[in-house]
């Protein structure tokens, strides 16, 4: 499939749109999708380092304001000049704040389906499926700007998160003294020199300070380290990663950074720098998840110094937050997305005889076992019998379900009376948690009634204690009886 993603970054929006659209892209990659981007060369743009990652960027210059034209008008007309003559791609995915249902409708003239990245909801979209990883974020709240058809990617499930930052847990220090400091890629709250003015008056402590791109204090920021010892600063740096896993304690923003130190359970001191970060940050902290101050313009040097002295001696604390952050970001929101735009593409072929062995590890795995109704191990020979037994049945299909990375799951259908089928399922190892057996179901249902399109029903029981498969059918539009989930299609 191919994927074109619109986001921009600049000194006054701030690096975060294109942070976490290069994290989507990415889970985009591994599954197949040919990823390109398109962005306005703003001030602070980052095609450069897009680029670098692998991606194509088709750019143009930032352009004059004409009388008369909209911006979202002026964005079209500026994407159809670098695009390729003809340009057709599966997905649109735009992250931009300035951009509505107007510019998403008039972006099908070279997609076929549009997604959108939002967390403010307020505005109009026209899109087939809709992503606001914020804690905050609800139906009620985007019910008015969405069609009924718009699938919907809601809360920090779906945060996009880099894969290095699904490391194992940190380990927490008693006295914690390892301080990471970064406000993003541009500071524009400028609350950096006020944390290294903090940190300066506790004893002990070890900072590195990320000071991002161009900083307008990077002299004085400069003389706040070196009258440190031990004190770093930093521009930027390539293996953020590693360093959060290392440090004791994050203060930064309510950003994007957000998730990531969410997924690796780094304990963080969160100061909102512009005010769609604020109701998000305060939510995050009512759940327990990071010690919120406010917004950076209420934030005191004493304020802060006060903060970070409770954090830095409070283990207790630190291990609540990291532990909550890990409970509510497992770091895989990138990939379920991912899987929520690309899991039509799955491919269904009928199971053969050399699929034995994938089949019964398949099965045979803990997790799939426990969610079964024959929870009982496999037996070989068994299973070698019954599959011939299978493949040799006119009255049942059994599916494997493929990406372009390898085998996702498989589902079975057993013709019933009445013009009926059973449907079961599993996914094989690795593959659960991340949306798949949403497409299974979807690919399979096709696949059945194009065989069998005589077919009016199709059932399936699930053990009352299985609320991934409950969700999974209920979301399916199965309507469920005291006994299974049945699905009736329409004449």
């Amino acid at each position: 499939m191919k994927v074109l993603v619109r986001a921009d970054a600049s000194s006054s929006i701030g690096v975060g749109h294109a942070a976490r659209c290069l994290a989507l892209a990415h889970a985009l990659r591994e599954l197949g999708a040919q990823v390109s981007f398109a962005c306005c060369l703003l001030d602070g743009h980052r095609r450069v380092a897009i680029e670098q990652e692998g991606f194509e960027v088709f750019a143009w210059p930032q352009p004059q304001e004409a009388p008369g034209i909209e911006r979202w008008s002026a964005d079209i007309a500026a994407l159809r000049e670098v695009l390729p003559a003809h340009a057709e791609f599966d997905w649109v995915i735009v992250d931009h704040y300035a951009l509505d249902a107007r510019w998403e409708q008039a972006a099908r003239a070279f997609a076929q389906r549009v997604a959108v990245i939002d967390d403010l909801g307020d505005r109009a979209h026209a899109a087939d499926l809709l992503l606001d990883q914020n804690f905050i974020a609800n139906e009620a709240l985007y019910a008015p700007l969405l069609t009924p058809a718009c699938r919907r990617l809601l809360g920090p499930r779906y945060a996009l998160v880099r894969p290095a930052f699904q490391a194992a847990a940190i380990s927490l220090a008693q006295q914690a003294r390892r301080v990471l400091v970064s406000f993003g890629g541009f500071d524009v709250a400028g609350m950096l020199p006020r944390t290294l003015r903090a940190l300066s008056e506790l004893e002990g402590v070890q900072v590195t300070c990320i000071a991002g791109l161009r900083h307008p204090q990077r002299e004085l920021l400069g003389q706040l380290c070196d009258a440190q010892a031990g004190w770093e600063l930093h521009d930027y740096v390539d293996d953020l990663p590693a360093r959060m896993a290392a440090a004791d304690l994050f203060i930064g923003a309510g950003g994007g950074t957000t998730w990531e130190r969410a997924a690796l359970g780094l304990p963080s001191l969160c100061v909102s720098v512009a005010e769609n970060q604020r109701a998000n940050a305060e939510a995050m902290a009512r759940a327990g998840m990071h010690l919120y101050l406010g917004e950076a313009g209420q934030v005191e040097v004493a304020t802060l110094r006060q903060a970070i002295a409770l954090l830095l001696d409070n283990q207790a604390l630190r291990q609540c937050f990291a532990e909550r952050s890990r409970a509510l970001v497992d770091g895989r929101g990138a990939q379920r997305v991912a899987v929520a735009l690309l899991g039509e593409g799955l491919a269904l072929r009928l199971a053969r005889i050399e699929d034995a062995r994938l089949l019964f590890d398949g099965r045979n795995a803990p997790e799939v076992r426990r969610r079964s109704q024959q929870a009982q191990a496999l037996d070989w020979p068994a299973h070698q019998a019954w599959l011939a037994a299978t493949l040799a049945d006119p009255q049942r299909l059994l599916l494997i379900a493929e990406a372009t990375d390898g085998p996702v799951g498989s589902v079975r259908y057993d013709r019933l009376p009445g013009q009926r089928a059973r449907v079961s399922l599993y996914l094989f190892s690795g593959r659960f948690g991340l949306g798949w057996g949403r497409a299974l179901l979807a690919r399979g249902e096709a696949f059945v009634r194009e065989r069998w399109p005589d077919l009016r029903a199709i059932e399936a029981q699930v053990l009352p204690d299985n609320q991934a498969s409950l969700q999974l059918f209920a979301g399916a539009g199965f309507v469920q009886s005291p006994c299974s989930f049945e699905r009736v299609f329409e004449e």
